[in-house]
């Protein structure tokens, strides 16, 4: 077993909760569906650099 899912979880979660409370601070009036969905688009565009970023080391 490698590494890698283990990497990916943890930059998932990090990015996931960095833009859920900075979207809080931002905008706190922003409706809960909408902070959810930025949440999800960031963790998702920074989980594939970073795999591409694992790939490209390998």
């Amino acid at each position: 077993m490698t590494v890698t899912p283990l990497i990916l979880t943890i930059v998932a979660v990090f990015s996931y909760l960095f833009i859920h409370n900075f979207s809080k601070v931002i905008n706190p009036q922003a409706s809960a569906k909408n902070i959810i969905w930025a949440s999800i688009s960031f963790t998702i565009v920074v989980v594939l650099i970073f795999y591409i970023n694992i790939l490209l080391r390998t």
